[in-house]
């Protein structure tokens, strides 16, 4: 969750201009990677059909790398699920009617329970890919941030070797041998 106040739209941010005349945080589309990306052999006939669609908007929107095929090709096939148990649902309905001793009753259909679970993996899909406008945006603050490692998908580089930031000193070097330990002159602050 990001703390503080929500950003800016650009295009409202366009639209009033700049009067402080101060530099505004660009988004340099020339830098960032193109992912001209092709779906995973593993991947169903059923999610390929989706794969141009969708890997041609994320393309276009240079959020996506080819690191994120995988991620990509689980959200086309859940896609494709989504769209078959849909269509299930709207051939069976949302209920079913079921009979015992005590008489007729109707009960939720099983497809209508996948659909939610389905719903609920592509939302968050979606958020991570940023195919939602609030996901979209944060990711392309961060992008006009130069944050370029807290992209929800940016893969496994780590910020380890940076520094912390909180004004703490680093931690000495370990000896090599552990006798020297005891050899050191330490100061008292």
């Amino acid at each position: 969750m990001i703390r503080g106040r929500k950003p800016t739209p650009d295009a409202i941010n366009e639209a009033r201009g700049n009067p402080g005349k101060r530099a505004r945080k660009t988004i340099n589309l020339d830098a960032l990677p193109v992912a001209g990306i092709d779906a995973p052999k593993h991947m169903r006939a059923k999610g390929r059909k989706y794969w141009v669609e969708v890997a041609g908007w994320l393309s276009d929107s240079r959020i996506v790398r080819t690191s994120d095929r995988n991620a990509l090709a689980r959200y086309c096939e859940t896609l494709a699920d989504y769209v078959k148990v849909t269509a299930a649902l709207d051939k069976q309905g949302h209920v079913y009617v079921t009979e015992s001793n005590h008489g007729t009753m109707q009960r939720i259909s099983p497809y209508f329970m996948v659909q939610e679970r389905l719903t609920k993996r592509l939302q968050d899909l979606e958020d991570r890919f940023g195919l939602t406008p609030a996901s979209r945006q944060q990711i392309l603050a961060r992008m006009a941030a130069g944050t370029q490692s807290s992209l929800p998908l940016a893969g496994a580089q780590n910020n380890a070797d940076q520094s912390t930031g909180t004004g703490m000193p680093d931690a000495p070097a370990v000896p090599s041998d552990p006798l020297d330990f005891f050899n050191q002159t330490t100061t008292r602050h």
